[in-house]
């Protein structure tokens, strides 16, 4: 907390030196004028950032909250081909893939999510104005307009409430006008080739006209490799969009969007010795470091997903208003195997547990606002949303039984979950602008929320849950434009999350295991205080912020923790990541800036610091001292000693006062670029991207998961034409070539099976085979390749 209030004072004081220095940048303007036109002609100004982040387009520098703007430009520039990479060039964002080829995961703020907990997320994601899933945006990157990421809880204006922020994804529009297109190709060392492209038709000049855009990628995905395999790990994308836009009229306006997306990946699990972690560990077969970029099963991890979505959007304005609709469809195939041999115990031999999971969502938002001000100061939205989804997964478990060490069969259980979610929400946002220098907004969300779940396993169902909630948020902000160049604001909103139901343990839940799978609601109330400032004639934007979140019930998913696992062979230890609603603060401060320092030279960049902290909850834990505080986990217990910690319970519980994130608590990005004319209507440029990250513990109850501090460069240099109408680039990713383990596992590897049992060999008991390998993530190795894109037309 000292260090939060520290950095807090010091964005406080940042605050105040800037208010002086643009007090004394205005009083030498008025000093020695000089016409606005002269300033004009000099060109050398930060370029201004157009956000829709309160469904309007306005400048960045009049929103009054923390948002981040990557623009299309942007992405091509930095060569930035996976939507997860658009968090090395916004600080304290988190966008990760897990090996499933499935599994999306967003953090902002500090605020964790985990998708395995069922939950909506932390951070929501929309496209084209329409809620989405983050798989769907996930899985290709192409054609961009511009991403928004909004810091903050959301939902008072747009789609469901998020505690953390929102990201906003804009694909680019079809062009009324002009006949154009672009094609984009890149290859690299790496095995990695992606080409994208679009070409825009005008059908009818200035009323109706068609976008046409696709994508194919491949590449290597992590580049892991198995010992045991003679397979390749790899990631094959095709994807195609088509934008149809009629604007019959300057009164109406409609468009519809639909896209397709095929994926598929094969890869393996990585891992490294447990004995380079802990030198007392027993020796490995080999020897596996995590720079080895190795895995140990037979097989190999193999999903496929399929997606198709439609978005509609009309608009219609009539007497100083306008009606605005926007609605959308998703259908999406998830297949998979995986390898559940883990601990390779049986050599040469691999089985698969199996997962088919269908589902489909659509959105629905009707809004109407103003098009002029209401007495010239009211800005008004008001509307319903409305989102229906229903998913169905089939998964295949499958577990070996054992004679004697040999293998005799593979048993098979099909379980199957079924889940549908409905949410209604009416919502009204106004904002009072008095005067032309202050700005007074507030809004409500009134939510109606209904889900339901059936859980079946061998055919039987085993457990169905149904529940309802109405809660309220709102949002409340005031701004105020000190000068020209200087904004003032401060808001505090918040936001509610609906409490999931875990799936994962199929026995008889007791009263425990039931508080620790069937969640409550989740509440929390946020506090933002900042200013934006663009100073020396506008060649420096710098924006900061402070905030202060405090959560009552967090959803919160614990490390992988030991419980009494119930089998129709008896007891075992079984592992699971239980969840917790917590008591939780965050604190931290957010700042972005941008340096116009030449006509050749700019900087940009940012900097966010955020520290969440569990305030004495109560979480499902590993407590084998029977302190009631939770171990550091480095081995799992054998059943005797879990037995003794639980007291007579499935899992022991304790009361937990420690970090809530497993990020670091700050990073920050750099990017420079410099160009030099090299001949008419052609420019040279070195452009870099330099994101550091501290050390970091991580899941602080898992010894082996501490983190070092590390950056990763990247280098881009090449020729352009002035117009944009080609650019030639090389670039090197990880220039100096980092290596870094991002995680590690808890536990070493196993594989349980069943073994029959002496004299009958009619019944099993449950064991286990523990490998002398854990899990691991490492740093993507250097890249170096080439990339062209060629435009014309209207692009």
């Amino acid at each position: 907390m000292k260090k939060t209030r520290t950095l807090t004072w010091v964005a406080g004081a940042s605050l105040m030196v800037i208010a002086s220095a643009a007090q004394a940048q205005q009083a030498q303007d008025q000093a020695k004028p000089s016409s606005p036109q002269a300033q004009a002609s000099d060109g050398l100004v930060i370029e201004e950032v157009v956000v829709t982040a309160r469904r309007r387009s306005e400048s960045l520098q009049d929103v009054p909250q923390t948002v981040n703007a990557v623009t299309g430009a942007d992405l091509e520039k930095l060569n930035i081909q996976k939507f997860e990479d658009v968090a090395s060039v916004v600080p304290g964002l988190t966008l990760s893939t897990a090996n499933t080829g499935y599994t999306t995961v967003a953090a902002i703020r500090g605020a964790p999510f985990q998708a395995e907990t069922g939950a909506n997320p932390t951070v929501e994601f929309y496209l084209n104005d329409t809620l989405a899933s983050s798989l769907f945006l996930f899985q290709s990157t192409y054609d961009i307009g511009q991403i928004e990421v909004l810091r903050g809880p959301q939902g008072t204006l747009r789609g469901r409430a998020s505690p953390s922020g929102s990201i906003t994804v804009t694909t680019r529009k079809p062009d009324m006008e002009s006949f154009g297109g672009y094609v984009s190709a890149s290859d690299s060392d790496q095995r990695s080739r992606n080409i994208n492209g679009a070409v825009n038709i005008p059908i009818v000049r200035d009323q109706l006209s068609l976008r046409i855009a696709g994508l194919y990628d491949d590449n290597d995905y992590d580049q892991v490799h198995s010992i045991n395999s003679s397979l390749n790990p790899y990631s094959r994308t095709k994807s195609g969009r088509a934008s149809l836009r009629f604007e019959p009229s300057d009164t109406f306006n409609a468009s519809i969007v639909y896209q397709r997306i095929d994926r598929k990946l094969q890869s393996f699990d990585q891992v490294q010795s447990y004995s380079l972690i802990n030198p007392a560990a027993a020796a490995s077969p080999r020897l596996i470091r995590a720079s080895d970029r190795l895995g140990i099963t037979d097989g190999a991890r193999r999903s496929r997903v399929k997606q198709d979505m439609v978005i509609g959007q009309a608009s219609l304005k009539f007497g100083g208003q306008v009606l605005n609709y926007v609605g959308s469809y998703n259908e999406t195939k998830i297949d998979t195997q995986t390898p559940s041999d883990q601990a390779n115990f049986f050599a040469n031999l691999e089985y698969y547990q199996t997962l088919d999971a269908p589902a489909s969502a659509e959105v629905h938002e009707l809004r109407l606002s103003n098009q002029d001000k209401l007495w010239g100061m009211i800005d008004y939205t008001v509307g319903v949303f409305h989102t229906d989804n229903d998913g169905r997964s089939a998964l295949v478990a499958r577990t070996p039984v054992t004679l004697f060490g040999s293998l005799v069969t593979v048993a098979e259980t099909p379980i199957v979950s079924l889940g549908a979610a409905k949410e209604t929400s009416v919502f009204g946002n106004i904002t009072a602008h008095l005067g032309d220098k202050t700005e007074l907004a507030g809004g409500l969300r009134r939510i109606d929320y209904e889900s339901s779940s059936d859980l079946q396993i061998n055919g039987l169902s085993s457990l169905k849950t149904n529940r309802s909630y109405s809660p309220t948020v709102y949002n409340l902000s005031i701004s105020h434009r000190l000068t020209d160049d200087i904004t003032v604001y401060a808001n505090t909103g918040s936001s509610w999350r609906a409490g999931p139901f875990l799936v994962g343990i199929f026995q008889p839940l007791s009263p425990r295991l039931q508080k620790y799978m069937d969640l409550k609601p989740e509440k929390s109330q946020s506090y933002e205080g900042g200013v934006k400032t663009e100073l020396f004639d506008r060649r420096l934007r710098l924006n900061v912020a402070a905030f202060h979140q405090k959560f009552d019930g967090f959803i919160y998913r614990g490390s992988l923790t030991p419980y009494v696992q119930q089998t129709n062979a008896g007891q075992n230890v079984g592992l699971f990541n239980f969840a917790s609603n917590v008591d939780a603060e965050i604190n931290g401060v957010d700042i972005d800036y941008a340096i116009q320092a030449s006509h050749r030279l700019s900087i940009s960049g940012g900097f966010s610091y955020a520290k969440g902290k569990i305030k004495n909850s109560t979480v499902a834990c590993q407590d084998l001292d029977h302190n009631g505080q939770v171990d550091a986990v480095s081995t799992t217990p054998t059943l005797a000693e879990l037995q003794a910690s639980t007291g007579g319970e499935a899992v022991a519980e304790c009361k937990l006062s420690g970090r809530l994130s497993t990020s670091p608590n700050w990073s920050f990005t750099v990017v420079p670029e410099y160009s030099l004319p090299v001949r008419d209507g052609m420019n040279a440029f070195v452009r870099g991207l330099l994101t550091y990250y501290p050390k970091n513990q991580q899941d602080v109850f898992n010894l082996n998961d501490a983190v070092d501090a590390y950056g990763m460069v990247n280098l881009y240099a090449g020729l352009r034409d002035d117009r944009g109408a080609w650019e030639l680039s090389f670039f090197a990713k990880n220039v100096t070539n980092t290596g870094q383990a991002l995680n590690n596992g808890p536990s070493v590897l196993a594989t349980t099976y069943q073994a029959l049992r002496p004299p009958t060999f009619r019944t099993t008991a449950a064991a286990q085979f523990n490998s002398t390998y854990v899990s691991t993530r490492y740093t993507a190795p250097r890249e170096v390749g080439i990339s062209l894109r060629y435009a014309f037309g209207s692009r």
